[in-house]
C-alpha cells in the first residue's frame, strides 16, 4: 500500500518510535512550520477520535487536505469527510474491479491522454494532446458520465500502483505529477460548451476530492484565442493550483527539458523518446516494469518480462 511504502504514518507506542516516525514524516512533508506541524498531529487525532480515519490515511493524506484549506482544521475536516462521503456514494473504493470501461482503447484513440515515464523528481508525466479530441466521434462511443467514471478509476489506479511504483524507483515518496497539456491543434470547437462543462466538472472533483495530487502542469502550444479560454477556466481553480500551472506558446521545451531528461520526453514535446508505437500507446513507466509491478493496472498482466 501506498501508505507502507512512504512510511507517513505516525505510529502509537514508545517515544522513540514515535520520534524516528516525526522524523521521517518531516523529511517527506517538506519544511512545515511548528505550527502546522502541530495542526497535522491535532487533525490526525480528531480524525482518529471521530473513527474517520482509514487504513490508507497517512499523513502525507492528511497533508493534502490541510493544505488545500491554508491549515484550518475546520476547513480540512469537512473537506475529508465530503470526500469519505462521496467515495462511498460513488463506490470509489473498489472502482477499479466493478467499472468495466471497454471503450477505453478507442476513447484513448479519439482523446489522447496517457502517462509516460517520469520526471527528474521520478514523479509520472501525465499528457494530455486536447488538440487530437474528437468529441462527436467520441460521444458516439461513451457518455460523459461514463467518462467521469473512468476519470475516477485512472486516479485509483495511480493512487494505488502508479505513485507506489515510481516511489520504489526513486527510493522515496512520491505522491505528485508532471501533467503536460499540449493544445496544439486546439480551436474553438475543441472548447465548445459542452466540453467547457466537462473541464469544470472533471476539475471540481480533482480539486474536492484528490487535492494536492498535482506537483506542476505545463500547457504548451496554446493559441492566442486560447487566453480567453483560460480567462475562463482559471476562476475554477484555486489559487494553489494555479501558482502550479504554466502557460506556454510554441517554445517550451526548454522549460520542459529543465524537469524531464530528454529520453524520457516524446519526441512531439522536444524530447528524443519515440516509443513503438507511439507514447501515447506504450504507458511505458516503472509501474509497467515486473519488479515494481504489484498487480495489473487493468486486470490485464505486466508487460514487462518476468
Amino acid at each position: 500500500m501506498f501508505q507502507d511504502l512512504c512510511h507517513c504514518t505516525l505510529k502509537q507506542g514508545s517515544g522513540t518510535s514515535i520520534s524516528r516516525e516525526e522524523d521521517r514524516m518531516n523529511e517527506i512533508a517538506g519544511d512545515l512550520t511548528q505550527s502546522q506541524h502541530d495542526t497535522l498531529i491535532k487533525f490526525r487525532d480528531i480524525l482518529s477520535e471521530q473513527c474517520l480515519l482509514r487504513k490508507r490515511d497517512d499523513d502525507y493524506t492528511l497533508l493534502r487536505f490541510l493544505r488545500a484549506r491554508g491549515f484550518d482544521i475546520p476547513k480540512a475536516k469537512a473537506m475529508f469527510e465530503a470526500m469519505l462521503e462521496w467515495r462511498a456514494e460513488i463506490g470509489a473504493d473498489t472502482i477499479r474491479e466493478t467499472f468495466d470501461f471497454p471503450e477505453r482503447k478507442a476513447v484513448r484513440e479519439l482523446y489522447p491522454h496517457f502517462h509516460h515515464k517520469t520526471d527528474k523528481l521520478g514523479r509520472p508525466v501525465y499528457i494530455e494532446r486536447l488538440g487530437q479530441l474528437n468529441l462527436d466521434e467520441l460521444l458516439k462511443i461513451t457518455t460523459m458520465d461514463r467518462m467521469l467514471l473512468y476519470h475516477v478509476k485512472e486516479w485509483e489506479v495511480l493512487i494505488d500502483s502508479k505513485f507506489p511504483a515510481c516511489s520504489k524507483e526513486a527510493d522515496t515518496c512520491v505522491s505528485q505529477s508532471l501533467t503536460i497539456l499540449d493544445l496544439k491543434g486546439v480551436t474553438m470547437k475543441h472548447m465548445s460548451k459542452q466540453v467547457r462543462h466537462f473541464i469544470q466538472k472533471i476539475t471540481k472533483l480533482d480539486q474536492d476530492y484528490y487535492p494536492e495530487y498535482l506537483g506542476k502542469m505545463f500547457i504548451v502550444n496554446a493559441p492566442t484565442a486560447f487566453k480567453a479560454t483560460w480567462a475562463m477556466i482559471k476562476p475554477w481553480l484555486d489559487k494553489r493550483t494555479q501558482k502550479k500551472i504554466e502557460l506556454h506558446g510554441g517554445h517550451f521545451s526548454s522549460k520542459l527539458l529543465e524537469l524531464v531528461d530528454s529520453e524520457n520526453l516524446p519526441e512531439f514535446l522536444g524530447g528524443s523518446c519515440n516509443c513503438l508505437g507511439g507514447c501515447e500507446n506504450s504507458d511505458a513507466g516503472p509501474w509497467n516494469e515486473a519488479r515494481y509491478c504489484s498487480d495489473a493496472l487493468y486486470d490485464e498482466p505486466c508487460k514487462a518480462a518476468v
